[in-house]
Order: C-alpha cells, then structure tokens, then sequence
C-alpha cells in the first residue's frame, strides 16, 4: 500500500510538470492539452496517493496493529461537548488507573445521551477499555456492567500529572516527507526535462 502511494505520488509529480509545461505553452494546441489534463488529473491523484502514503506509514510505525484490552476506571479531569443533538459527543482528558501500573493521562471521546452528562462531569469516575500495547487509545464505556459500576461508585481517583499524558506517536514526519517530497520531484523532471529539451 505503501510503496504504490509512493508511486502514484510521482505520478502527481508528472502530472503537475504537465500541468506547469501547458501552462507555459498555452498558444499551442499541445499545451492546452496538457494543461487541462494535468488540472483536472492532479487532484484525484493526489487524493488517492496521499491517502495510501497515509494509511501505509501508520502501518509501517505500526500504529493500526490493535494490542489486548484491559478494563480499568479513570477520573474525568474535563469534559466538554464538541457535537450537539440526543447523544453528546464529548472531549475528556482523563486520568486511567491500570491494576497495578501507575495513572496517566490522555484524551478520548465519548458519546453520551443527554440524559447521562451528569455522569460525566470533572472528577466522576468512570470505566474505560485501554489498549496495554497503545495506551493513548481508551475507550470510555458508557454502560459497564454492574460489578465495575459499582467499582467506580466507591473509588476516589487522584489526578495524574499532566507530564504522564500518553498519546499517539508521529508516523516517521521526518521520513514520511522525504517520500513526498522526492516522488514529486522526480515526476516533475521526468516529464520536463524531456520536454524543456525537445
């Protein structure tokens, strides 16, 4: 997945030399053409490529593979809406208590029924699902069932420090650019120098 986004992204290259070559020579019929099709072509080939790099360096980090879940409770530091309607959509920064492990924080989402916000209010505590391989994903679950209910009824959770705050790493930014930026740039003279030479 990877490598063809890579590919269609030199693809994008030549499609903009196409487009930069046609829009010098737009008194030829040649440059029309080619200004049209590398105008209506890059974006959809951009689109496509971008996201197969995307989703390819994710799988490169290994930042898709899903690890073992784990219940724990988790304090709720803030919550704020960020959708509207019957179910809420909520921002939480949490702090999650694995058995045995220290607290830390992270951020997660939550949709709540309007009728349950109450439950979700700083300092509440609450049952989430956390991933022991990735921490930064937790699942907050709306509905546990009635022994963890109760766990988070009797609990008090102190706050972790902000310093322990897990989240997604970067896919490689720094190796990830390179495979934007070289494709563009190869597909560009691929198609101009020949051209700029003729």
């Amino acid at each position: 997945m990877f490598w063809i986004g890579v590919v269609l992204w030199c693809l994008v290259g030549g499609e903009l030399g196409a487009l930069t070559h046609g829009a010098t020579n737009l008194g030829s019929g040649g440059g029309v053409v080619e200004f049209v099709l590398g105008i209506n072509l890059v974006p959809w080939t951009a689109l496509v490529a971008g996201g197969l790099l995307k989703a390819g360096s994710r799988r490169r980090a290994g930042l898709d593979v899903k690890g073992p879940t784990e219940r724990a409770l988790a304090r709720v530091e803030s919550s704020r809406a960020v959708s509207e309607g019957p179910d809420h959509l909520l921002r939480l920064d949490l702090t999650v208590v694995p058995e045995g492990r220290p607290g830390y924080r992270v951020d997660a989402h939550a949709r709540v029924n309007v009728m349950d916000l109450a439950h979700w209010e700083a300092g509440r505590t609450v049952v989430v699902d956390y991933d022991t391989t990735h921490p930064w994903r937790v699942t907050p679950l709306v509905h546990p069932d009635g022994a963890w209910t109760g766990r988070a009824a009797l609990a008090r959770i102190d706050s972790a420090p902000t310093t322990s705050r897990v989240s997604e790493p970067p896919a490689g930014r720094g190796s990830l650019r390179v495979y934007w930026l070289l494709p563009l740039l190869v597909g560009a003279a691929a198609y101009l120098l020949p051209a700029v030479l003729a």
